[in-house]
């Protein structure tokens, strides 16, 4: 793989456009009821393919921030139990 994958939490998307303006959700939080479902879903992504995105360099920056959640495993818990469901 040479490229780096393409995907962005909540954070991301709330900085680089308006669709968070009046979402129920806060794109800054990751487990809970306010969690955003972009957030969470991004940090589960890259938690599920780590062993696939490990190698790509690219990739070292974002993988290395999984380290610092300290709410990794509940949510990783929450995106489970909501499988493909939406919000």
């Amino acid at each position: 793989m040479s490229s780096k994958p393409y995907a962005g939490g909540g954070a991301y998307i709330d900085r680089m456009s308006d669709y968070c303006g009046g979402c129920r959700y806060d794109p800054r939080v990751r487990v809970g009821d306010n969690a955003c479902p972009f957030t969470a879903g991004y940090w589960a992504f890259l938690h599920r393919n780590e062993p696939k995105l490990r190698d790509n360099y690219r990739m070292r920056q974002p993988l290395r921030g999984l380290d610092r959640l300290k709410d990794l495993d509940q949510l990783v818990e929450q995106e489970a139990a909501r499988g493909s469901r939406a919000p």
